[in-house]
């Protein structure tokens, strides 16, 4: 994206630019992507660039992964944090989700639909509550 649509309009304008400009090696340390192709994601810059923007992203990841590589490569990177998997329908995913946002363990969704249980908008959108006291919150479900 950024060599196809921004490299053009900034030579035009004599902005300087970095030849052979790399999005990931630009936004990326060397050593966490080495990290990152240990833990199963390919080492194609597509998938260097997604896994930037998975890892560094404000917002939480979606991930469309026909072939499951990055559910693969989540895993094992996640794996030492206790990471917790759950599919939308599984049984007291909601109590199961709160006890992992208490304790700050990842969370796997796995084969999740077009639509979401609306009771997940407050943690997607990650609507913290400041107590005041120093503790933060979150409201989950209703």
């Amino acid at each position: 994206l950024v060599s196809q649509e921004w490299m053009a309009p900034l030579k035009e304008k004599a902005i300087p630019v970095t030849q052979n400009f790399e999005f990931a090696n630009f936004m990326a340390d060397p050593t966490a992507v080495r990290d990152w192709n240990l833990q199963g994601l390919p080492a194609d810059s597509f998938s260097t660039e997604n896994g930037v923007l998975t890892t560094g992203g404000r917002r939480f990841p979606l991930l469309v992964d026909p072939q499951n590589q990055g559910n693969k490569w989540v895993r094992k990177m996640e794996a030492a944090r206790q990471l917790k998997v759950f599919d939308p329908n599984s049984k007291d995913m909601m109590r199961s989700l709160e006890r992992a946002i208490e304790f700050g363990t990842p969370v796997l969704l796995e084969n999740v639909g077009q639509e979401l249980d609306p009771s997940l908008e407050p943690i997607l959108a990650k609507n913290i509550i400041d107590n005041g006291t120093g503790s933060l919150s979150i409201k989950v479900g209703e």
